[in-house]
């Protein structure tokens, strides 16, 4: 599902080599933690006793239809993209000092939007900590450089989005003093060892009530290049009633290979059927695409990970409730480009105590989510050719490598939004587009969203309502980046009704990866394939 391929095209790519320096690291900051990221395919298309599956980053309550009802559903033209990228607005800014320094200028830009992550023990701390001045004097020129190209901080995205928390990205006026500090030779006027303080946090840290590896390492086949594995991982329900999670977060061991995770919680009926399963091939686990490969009733997933994301730490009084007898089953892809590495990644919950539960003057309530899936439909340029340029012998290639229900769900998603394979298969140049109209499904407070593309992802764009008064674009991502998918927790208040409206938007750039042989590209799992993935979560009216 969440494919990782060279982002060959990309602006960043294009920075001078320093800017490496910065880019090694920076990936760490979320990008070594997890949050809830699965892949949601249609009940319509699935097994009948498969469970459903899940969204990137948002948790799935049990049995809900994971997309809209087709008849509800409204496609709109597909060829109706974001918008292009938007300059913050900066009227309101006062103007550029004729002399920055850096105490008065530059270290608050540094200490809002750089050491949260850039410090002793932080993610972005192993080749570029920001403890002090000095650290920040001898890295000036890059951090000039990664800042101008906005590759850093890390938030994808725009000012047209709703406000969130733990925006941590800096207004046109920061980074024109940033880059005049730099260009003046990251002169500092304080000394060196002055330390530098985070006034910000990138995301709400996680408490790691319990770390749980899964029952063994699993080492791949480097001849399997996409490889979906489920790993039992145990969690500790000492009073025999159930535990509520109010915190989840993945964490890779091998991150070069680790690609995505989707976590399950799967019932004690399932026990049985998980053991029999479990190491049958000879190594632990057992191979599942897409869904856990349970037939268990109530197999349900409560989040997952990929590149970018942080941990998932609920509201007060809200969580996800994990039945007695309950297991965590984790399907982590692992893609291989050489060797297979042995590898233990672990799972992070966050718990809530006995006694505090008891003590609770009202009930836990559970989280509420819903994923909603647009086409992905790109033909080959007019100067590409070859036997994969022919869609069906890509949906054929699809089915002999995933099997199962994978070759089907690119019609289905055609089908739900209302359209036909000709509403969706045009370019514009390299350039391809998706949007579909889908009812919102659930009722409660918007709690967070977020989009998921894989690395042909070019635009992403989700609004509520659109095309009425009350229209809200939600999320706006001008620029996709893969290594940054973020979710999104808006500041504001934002209510959500069943029959409200969502337009989910998707633009794609061919030019963006360099294929090994051409190929349509189209809605699904592998290196080489597309998703328009999208979820939202909610917190219901609290219970009691």
């Amino acid at each position: 599902m969440f494919d990782h391929l060279p982002p060959h095209g990309r602006p960043v790519g294009r920075i001078v080599a320093a800017l490496t320096l910065i880019v090694a690291s920076a990936a760490a900051c979320g990008g070594s933690n997890g949050d809830d990221v699965a892949t949601e395919f249609p009940a319509a298309v699935e097994p009948a006793t498969a469970q459903p599956t899940p969204s990137p980053a948002e948790p799935d309550n049990a049995d809900e239809v994971p997309v809209g009802d087709p008849d509800s559903a409204t496609a709109v033209e597909a060829t109706s993209a974001p918008a292009e990228p938007t300059d913050a607005d900066t009227a309101d800014e006062p103007p550029l000092p004729a002399v920055v320094t850096f105490a008065e200028h530059v270290q608050p830009v540094l200490e809002i939007g750089c050491v949260s992550c850039h410090r002793t023990d932080g993610p972005g701390s192993p080749h570029n900590p920001l403890d002090t001045a000095g650290d920040a004097a001898a890295l000036a020129e890059d951090i000039g450089l990664v800042t101008a190209a906005r590759y850093m901080p890390p938030f994808p995205a725009s000012d047209l989005s709703l406000a969130f928390e733990h925006d941590i990205s800096l207004s046109d006026r920061d980074i024109e003093i940033i880059s005049a500090w730099a260009a003046e030779g990251g002169v500092i006027d304080v000394a060196a060892d002055t330390p530098l303080a985070a006034r910000a946090e990138a995301f709400e840290a996680i408490e790691r009530d319990q770390v749980v590896p899964a029952n063994a390492p699993y080492t791949g086949d480097p001849s399997v290049p996409d490889d979906y594995r489920c790993l039992i991982h145990e969690i500790d329900d000492p009073e025999g009633d159930g535990e509520w999670i109010t915190g989840i977060a993945f964490e890779p061991d091998q991150d070069e290979v680790v690609h995505h995770s989707i976590i399950y919680t799967v019932p004690a009926e399932g026990r049985a059927e998980a053991t029999r399963k479990d190491g049958s091939d000879g190594r632990p686990g057992w191979t599942c695409f897409g869904l856990s490969n349970l037939q268990t009733e109530g197999v349900t997933s409560i989040g997952g990970w990929a590149p970018g994301q942080q941990p998932r730490v609920y509201p007060e009084g809200y969580g996800l409730f994990l039945p007695p007898g309950a297991f965590i089953v984790n399907q982590i892809h692992y893609h291989f480009d050489g060797p297979a590495p042995a590898d233990q990644s672990v799972l992070v919950f966050e718990t809530v105590d006995p006694a505090e539960l008891a003590e609770r003057e009202t009930p836990m309530t559970a989280v509420s989510g819903r994923t909603y899936l647009t086409p992905a439909e790109g033909p080959c340029t007019p100067e590409e050719s070859g036997p994969l340029c022919d869609r069906d012998a890509v949906l054929a290639d699809i089915g002999r490598k995933y099997g199962g229900i994978a070759p089907f769900i690119p019609d289905f998603l055609i089908n739900q939004c209302g359209g036909t394979v000709d509403d969706y298969d045009d370019l514009d140049g390299t350039r391809f587009s998706s949007s579909c109209d889908l009812p919102a499904g659930q009722r409660g407070t918007l709690y967070s969203v977020l989009g998921h593309m894989h690395e042909f992802g070019a635009a992403y764009r989700m609004t509520l309502n659109p095309d009425t008064p009350d229209e809200l674009i939600l999320l706006d991502i001008p620029v996709w980046d893969f290594e940054w998918q973020l979710y999104y927790v808006p500041v504001d208040d934002i209510p959500i009704e069943p029959d409200d409206i969502i337009r989910f938007e998707c633009t794609w750039d061919r030019a963006l990866v360099e294929l090994p042989e051409p190929r349509y590209i189209t809605w699904n799992e592998g290196t080489v394939d597309e998703m328009c993935f999208s979820s939202v979560s909610v917190l219901p009216e609290p219970v009691g």
